[in-house]
């Protein structure tokens, strides 16, 4: 096997540490695997949807990270014919909470989230796909 290097966060190690240790892993590298291997299988699946689509996308990022903001607004600016509604809340522990509601192709919907998951600060990303109703 290749050897990689990782940087994480003290907080997201420790996190890493007690996932190890509660699931039975037998090492990072093992419960790291398979982390890969569920991101990979799940974007391979993502991509399989055709045609448009409903979603929900949440992101999760840091309150006092001024950089993030600005990304998420370019971000906004940049897939504003996809976005038909936004939703941004402070929530405990110095974070904010970002919804977006998005409609549209299967391919710019997918390319919004990974856009969204490589902003610097942005903590998690979650969301959802809806395949659109067709009339008969």
């Amino acid at each position: 096997m290749t050897v990689i290097s990782v940087s994480l966060t003290n907080e997201l190690l420790d996190r890493l540490d007690q996932f190890v240790e509660e699931s039975g892993y037998s090492s990072r590298s093992e419960a790291l695997r398979l982390a890969i291997r569920d991101v990979l299988n799940e974007y391979k699946l993502s991509r399989m949807q055709r045609g448009d689509l409903l979603s929900t996308v949440t992101i999760i990022s840091e309150t006092e990270e001024s950089r993030t903001h600005v990304g998420l607004i370019d971000l906004r600016n940049g897939y504003d014919d996809l976005i038909f509604g936004n939703m941004h809340l402070h929530i405990e522990g110095g974070y904010c909470i970002e919804i977006f509601l998005v409609k549209g192709p299967s391919n710019r919907i997918l390319d919004f989230v990974n856009k969204s998951k490589a902003i610097r600060g942005v903590i998690e990303v979650n969301h959802t796909l809806t395949p659109m109703l067709q009339d008969s």
